[in-house]
């Protein structure tokens, strides 16, 4: 099950009430929030364990039920780009069957979130920004955190995907 973990405006945006969250697998537990970017909305996904982040558009007001088959194919498709092995992408993706939508509980995983969003927001007025979806998530994904021992967030996603679906 993927929990996603959504601020209070991005609750309001989806029109949905949050659900209870006891859940304490934090690679499967995804921070969820909004801003504007290029002049479209786009939602930032960060994973709890790993600091991994993904930046997508195309949810629509009020479309809760398509935020989990939205992100499982932009994370798959992202993974295979880095050039992950197909069995661990789809031994996590096996396990994405269902989700849940509850409030954020970490503000550290909330402030690198606005990092992210604040970098990407000075390259849009820069001029300098990725058009290319896959070509920005690379380059969010190899910042460095002080959350995660000073390590890229791919590379610690790829090492707890190694460890738990490798037997």
């Amino acid at each position: 099950m993927i929990i996603f973990k959504a601020t209070k405006d991005t609750l309001k945006d989806l029109k949905v009430q949050p659900d209870l969250n006891e859940h304490l697998d934090l690679l499967m537990c995804w921070h969820v929030n909004i801003f504007t970017l290029y002049r479209k909305k786009h939602y930032v996904f960060m994973n709890d364990l790993s600091r991994l982040s993904l930046t997508v558009t195309g949810i629509r007001t009020g479309q809760s039920h398509k935020l989990r088959e939205l992100v499982v194919n932009c994370l798959s498709d992202y993974l295979v780009k880095e050039d992950l092995p197909a069995h661990l992408i789809q031994s996590y993706i096996d396990e994405c069957t269902e989700s849940i939508i509850a409030k954020t509980d970490s503000r550290s995983v909330i402030s690198t979130s606005n990092e992210i969003m604040l970098i990407m927001k000075s390259l849009e007025i820069d001029k300098e920004g990725f058009d290319d979806t896959d070509e920005r998530h690379k380059w969010n994904n190899r910042m460095i955190y002080k959350p995660i021992d000073y390590k890229e967030p791919i590379e610690v996603f790829t090492h707890a995907l190694k460890h738990r679906y490798t037997t």
